[in-house]
């Protein structure tokens, strides 16, 4: 019973919520029929009159002047208006919704309003000027329509898609994914700030829970911000549309500019010219250059672009002033006199400052008229926005062209414009209507692309969550509940894609029982690859007298104490761009890859020793005893892979240049340095540390030589002690590779005065020894290592 009583209650909040629709979109259609929806084009010569403005209910009776028969079509079909209100009047009191009769109604009225604005709109927007002067209403009705076309192509684009079952089963997923991904989220954030709470006042680890919490924010974010395949289809379509539109219509608009241009260029300065002419072959002579002008008048108003009109202005002046003979020197007189016009009676509005010419003015045509690439070239009068061709009037004698005045044809610029403006006006409501359409036909084209690539990804995610129950131990292994909904209906690659998944979960299935536990968890790593040769750089640690340390500890102590070491060694490998390989005991194996491996390992090896003095002081503040850390560093290539049986392997690297990298961490014992770093590694830190050659040594197990040195700091960070150290050192060095014994005491002595430097008192103990048995006569100062 309750089950029906809220069926009820949605239905009845349906039929509600369609009543109200339903009254909204009748008063919408009235709307439209009854505001003004365009306007006549304007009167160019005559700019004080106004258009006509055109309603919906009237537009058809109006005059049959129109030469466009689709526009006189489109106007008869907005009485579709009326009709489809009244249709959906008539829908109210029908006990059936009849939901598909309205949304077609609607649609089709909307849009024949729409196409008969855009019609009327190419037709008669001959001017800037119409757009202007269109009253607020049309923008207003033509607003409402737009926004109402776009709504019911959305909801029609909706309701099929809510329809499809599987796209429905898709969002849903998606909507619980969403939900899912929120609740880790929170929980992960719930659990960072548990964490501030309990570190606080310990920097170290509420450094360590800021980056976590960075890194948590910017994987949420990255996972919200996923483009789907149907956004990336609808982009890249909507994009070439739209690269294709702007050429055609820059490239269309930019060849038609031109063209009309040139012509109206030429139009103008041949009629120039022509009544020049007239007045040069009539001799001035009234009666003949009357007859032109009226002449002139009456093929100007036929023309395709007629002149405002057309004057000849002359001087009073005696003074003779030859075009040949003119220069920058030649002092031209005023014209002011107004001789010939076709404005005839109308003289008295046109203003005086057109009715003469200045000297000034009349230099600047000369040379206007003298450069050919200007001579056709309008002067343009924003003030009174026209266009002026200017063209010498001129007597022949047999002294030259003697300069009496000048033609000047006027043109609003309204009028030479138009065709242009005609133009851009039609490429511009053309493409926006192509590329409105574009975006519909686009959405349901990307549906069409996109949904059986969308199902199979859903399929896919289903089972993947299944599986990824499985591995994290939430469910029970049950090859049962892995599952895969083959749902793909298209005969193509998808098809058969989504077929291979489901013969491969298939197969999984059938494995499941016979895998352990353990070995799912481990699944998604890639341990069957094939081990590489690759050049590394390798850098080992190890704590001192750890065992010494740990007597008398617990287990759980000894893990802690051990812990706190390698975590904070473990992070500074992380920054600097290396990766852990294995920890054995107190001892880490890291390794660092790419062009600056070497420079990021002993950056790494000099930020842990500063960590462990710090670790120290604290120690020595709590009464703890503090440790001390040896570090040693190699770079050569190695073998680095799966390493091990068919049945267990393990992904390490393995090679000489690895053991020797372990080796310099043990020759710290012997030297009572902190980081021993190879020749390999030397050559590739260009300066950038501070170091000292050590020793040329044999380490065990080996045959071969190596040079080591000791980083004593960075570059930036050195001082003038460590540059005193590494001289006198290097310097006793030298001296102890040529038997020079005293020499060699001298600056090793003098070294360890100073600094107390632990590496010059092993040499001296090395040269009492020499001096008492002194090497063979070929020793090259090649110290053998007996130990590790």
């Amino acid at each position: 019973m309750m089950k029906n009583s809220e069926n009820e209650n949605e239905i009845e909040k349906k039929s509600a919520s369609f009543f109200v629709c339903r009254i909204v979109s009748i008063i919408i259609l009235a709307v439209l029929f009854v505001f003004p929806f365009s306007m006549r084009e304007m009167n160019l010569l005559q700019p004080e009159l106004t258009s006509e403005i055109l309603y919906p209910f009237k537009a058809s009776f109006s005059d049959s002047k129109i030469s466009s028969l689709l526009l006189r079509i489109s106007w008869c079909a907005l009485y579709v208006i009326p009709f489809s209100a009244i249709l959906i009047l008539i829908t109210i009191f029908l006990k059936k919704r009849h939901k598909k009769t309205v949304y077609f109604s609607l649609l089709i009225s909307v849009t024949v309003y729409l196409v008969s604005t855009v019609a009327s709109m190419i037709i008669f927007a001959n001017t800037a000027r119409w757009f202007r002067e269109l009253p607020p209403l049309v923008y207003s009705a033509f607003a409402v329509a737009l926004v109402f076309h776009i709504m019911l192509i959305a909801y029609g684009i909706i309701g099929i898609k809510t329809r499809n079952q599987e796209h429905s089963e898709y969002k849903q997923l998606c909507t619980e994914e969403t939900k899912k991904e929120k609740e880790l989220h929170a929980r992960a954030m719930e659990r960072i700030q548990r964490d501030k709470e309990r570190v606080k006042g310990d920097r170290d680890r509420t450094r360590k829970i800021k980056l976590l919490e960075k890194k948590e924010v910017k994987s949420y974010r990255e996972r919200r911000l996923r483009t789907h395949v149907k956004t990336k289809i609808k982009i890249v379509i909507l994009l070439t549309i739209t690269i294709i539109l702007a050429t055609f219509i820059y490239t269309d608009l930019r060849n038609y500019r031109m063209l009309v241009t040139q012509t109206v260029n030429n139009t103008g300065g041949n009629q120039a010219e022509q009544v020049a002419a007239i007045y040069d072959f009539s001799d001035g002579l009234s009666a003949k250059i009357n007859a032109f002008i009226e002449g002139f008048k009456k093929t100007n108003s036929s023309s395709p672009f007629p002149c405002e009109r057309a004057d000849i202005i002359t001087t009073d002046s005696t003074k003779s002033v030859f075009l040949e003979t003119i220069d920058a020197s030649t002092i031209l007189p005023e014209f002011n006199v107004f001789s010939y016009t076709t404005a005839a009676g109308h003289v008295y509005k046109i203003p005086d400052a057109e009715k003469r010419i200045t000297p000034q003015q009349a230099a600047l045509y000369v040379d206007r008229w003298r450069n050919e690439a200007t001579r056709k070239e309008p002067l343009f009068d924003r003030q009174n926005d026209t266009l002026k061709y200017i063209y010498p009037v001129t007597y022949t004698r047999k002294e030259g062209h003697k300069l009496v005045g000048f033609s000047v044809i006027t043109y609003r610029r309204e009028i030479l414009s138009r065709p242009y403006f005609q133009a851009k006006v039609f490429i511009f409501t053309l493409s926006a209507v192509f590329l409105y359409v574009s975006i519909v036909i686009t959405l349901f084209l990307a549906d069409f692309i996109a949904n059986p690539i969308i199902f199979l990804c859903g399929s896919v995610r289903k089972t993947a969550n299944i599986l990824s129950e499985l591995l994290s131990g939430t469910a029970k292994i049950d090859p049962e509940s892995l599952t895969f909904d083959e749902k793909v209906e298209t005969k193509d690659e998808i098809k058969q894609l989504s077929i291979e998944i489901n013969n491969i979960v298939t197969i999984v299935r059938g494995i499941l029982p016979y895998i352990s536990f353990h070995t799912l968890q481990n699944a998604d790593r890639n341990n069957s690859r094939s081990s590489l040769t690759r050049e590394l750089c390798f850098l080992f640690t190890d704590i001192r007298g750890f065992t010494t340390l740990c007597e008398g500890l617990s287990p759980r102590e000894v893990i802690n104490i051990l812990d706190r070491y390698l975590d904070i060694e473990t992070q500074i490998i992380l920054d600097n761009g290396g990766d852990v390989d294995k920890y054995v005991g107190d001892e880490m194996m890291a390794f660092f890859s790419g062009p600056n491996k070497e420079i990021n390992a002993c950056k790494a090896a000099m930020k842990i020793r500063k960590a462990m003095r710090k670790a120290q002081e604290e120690d020595q503040k709590k009464g703890t005893q503090p440790i001390s850390m040896g570090i040693g560093i190699n770079s050569g290539k190695v073998v680095f892979g799966p390493v091990g049986s068919l049945k267990r392997k393990d992904f390490t690297s393995i090679g000489d240049t690895v053991n020797l990298a372990a080796r310099l961490e043990g020759a710290n014992k012997e030297y009572g340095s902190k980081t021993i770093i190879s020749e390999a590694v030397y050559e590739q830190l260009q300066g950038a540390f501070i170091c000292r050659e050590l020793d040329y040594i044999t380490v065990k197990g080996k045959t071969e030589p190596v040079r080591i040195y000791e980083i004593l700091q960075s570059a930036k960070d050195s001082t003038e002690k460590l540059y005193d150290i590494k001289k006198l050192f290097e310097a006793g060095l030298n001296a102890y590779r040529k038997k020079q014994w005293k020499t060699a005491e001298k600056y090793f002595t003098e070294c360890n005065q100073k600094y107390d430097d632990a590496p010059s008192q092993v040499f001296l103990r090395r040269i009492i020894h020499y001096k008492i048995s002194p090497p063979e006569k070929d020793w090259k100062g090649v110290f053998v290592m007996a130990v590790k």
